[in-house]
């Protein structure tokens, strides 16, 4: 017995330095090399701050196939509109290499927007596509849709628009011009009777860009309003517009990313612009999100989102506030909530993604001013695939609960 312990301690003092070497031995031939030089080839655009620091940290470090690959993700996603193509070449010293990210604009004269595409179990499909017109110092954009999703109505139309920058400046202008035939549900036809049968606006808007990832937009929107009964006389809605908006994004290491973006809108229709009514529309809203994945394919988020809204005055239908479709209180419909809209919202959000399951809680009240609010919930589960998404939402109460279906795109 005291031959075979020896024998064991033994075996045991010389195998396991020699398992020690052989578990800590680098199998990457790579791994002799070092980056001496880490750049991206673009003089127009150079990378952000963050970027930069990434780029920079590699420089001295072991050549790894894995670590390249993953800051690769990186530049495709600060540089969607390029076609990045990885260049491996050998350094001025010796073991030593530079690697270089080539870019190349894949931008079209012509491209295609993608497609708005969304269906609600109780209020139908909603569906648009368009198209983009790019030239050197304007764009175009073009589209058609058919909303049954964002307003008390559904609209079905056109509408155009162009963007221009002004010549060594931060400043651009746009022009928006858009034409809708709406459409009544009963229940709303039941509760207000002014309504409108053709709807066309046109909002010439002045944009500058205060700060990376802040701008500010100012102008006006002319609304004219054909009404739905023949003795009825046309009414204009004409108001002056501005919004701030705030959207930035910061990489968490070399796949995560966290997402802020912000914004508040005014909306201020009074007589001295000729118009038939008089109010101002308040809208603030935010979203904050976390992202772990690539740029092709997130493979988990969270995201908070918040809304919370005011009229002044008497707004017609087309400026009242919306809750129950398929970004709002997901399990509910708009029509059993406010037929014809209203004039104050709150509303708070969490969707939650991992891999191809999702989960949303939607919570929020509509109401209208000098009236009780109700504060209602929502969860909804579903499933991603290639983008788009189908999820069951039930709202949450006493009593009997149906359940709402959606699918979709970018909802």
């Amino acid at each position: 017995m005291k031959c075979l312990f020896a024998t064991l301690v033994a075996s045991t003092v010389l195998l396991v330095p020699f398992g020690r070497a052989v578990a800590f031995q680098d199998t990457n031939v790579n791994s002799r090399y070092r980056i001496e030089l880490i750049t991206i080839d673009n003089g127009t655009h150079p990378p952000s701050e963050a970027l930069q620091r990434e780029l920079d940290r590699l420089v001295g470090r072991p050549y790894r196939t894995e670590t390249l690959d993953a800051v690769e993700r990186r530049v495709r996603l600060e540089y969607p509109s390029y076609r990045v193509t990885r260049v491996v070449a050998k350094g001025g010293m010796q073991d030593h290499i530079r690697v270089r990210f080539e870019l190349e604009s894949t931008r079209k004269i012509i491209d295609f927007s993608s497609p708005r595409f969304s269906y609600h179990s109780q209020q139908q499909f909603t569906f648009g596509a368009g198209a983009d017109l790019n030239f050197e110092r304007a764009s175009f954009n073009f589209g058609l849709i058919t909303d049954n999703n964002e307003r008390v109505e559904r609209y079905s139309g056109y509408h155009g628009a162009v963007v221009a920058p002004i010549a060594h400046s931060r400043f651009k202008v746009a022009l928006l011009g858009e034409s809708y035939r709406t459409q009544w549900n009963r229940k709303t036809l039941m509760v207000s009777d002014a309504l409108y049968r053709t709807r066309t606006n046109i909002e010439p808007t002045l944009i500058y860009d205060i700060a990376r990832g802040l701008e500010l937009r100012a102008g006006f929107s002319f609304n004219n309003l054909e009404m739905q009964f023949p003795v009825a006389r046309d009414q204009a809605v004409n108001a002056v517009i501005t919004t701030l908006r705030y959207s930035r994004q910061w990489q968490l290491g070399l796949t995560g990313t966290q997402t802020l973006e912000a914004g508040y809108s005014l909306r201020a229709a009074a007589s001295f612009l000729r118009s038939d009514f008089d109010y101002r529309r308040h809208m603030g809203e935010a979203r904050f999100t976390l992202a772990s994945g690539n740029s092709e394919k997130s493979t988990s988020s969270l995201s908070f989102s918040s809304l919370v809204g005011a009229i002044d005055g008497s707004a017609p239908v087309l400026d009242r506030f919306v809750l129950g479709n398929t970004h709002t209180l997901r399990g509910w419909n708009r029509f059993d909530l406010a037929p014809a809209g209203a004039d104050r919202v709150i509303h708070f959000s969490a969707d939650g993604r991992y891999h191809f399951v999702r989960a949303v809680y939607d919570t929020g009240t509509l109401w209208n001013a000098g009236r009780p609010k109700v504060l209602r919930h929502s969860l909804g589960v579903g499933v991603v695939v290639s983008g788009i998404t189908a999820m069951v939402a039930f709202p949450i109460r006493n009593g009997s609960m149906e359940p709402i279906f959606l699918v979709g795109m970018n909802f």
